[in-house]
């Protein structure tokens, strides 16, 4: 299936568009996609950019935050300061 049309990851929009929505979409591609995702979103984007994308979310998940910053090999410092700064939802907090 391609990759804009899965509702998997992209269940709140209806039409979507790559230049416009680049860091929406590899945000999303980040937290809930697969490897054909990230091989589109590499071909599209380039890796650089789906680096930058790691660093500049504000959206991806802690676990997937550490995945990538392992993956990309990104610098310790800047990938810990990330996860520290994000908080727990209040939805979970007692």
């Amino acid at each position: 299936m391609e990759t804009l049309k899965k509702k998997s990851m992209f269940w709140d929009v209806d039409a979507i568009d790559t230049k416009k929505n680049e860091q929406f979409i590899i945000g999303r591609i980040l937290d809930f996609g697969d490897a054909d995702d990230l091989e589109w979103a590499m071909s599209i984007y380039g890796p650089e950019k789906v680096k930058k994308g790691v660093l500049e979310s504000k959206t991806l998940s802690r676990k997937s935050l550490s995945f990538w910053c392992q993956y990309f090999y990104l610098d310790p410092s800047q990938c810990i300061s990330k996860l520290l700064g994000k908080t727990q939802s209040a939805f979970w907090k007692r």
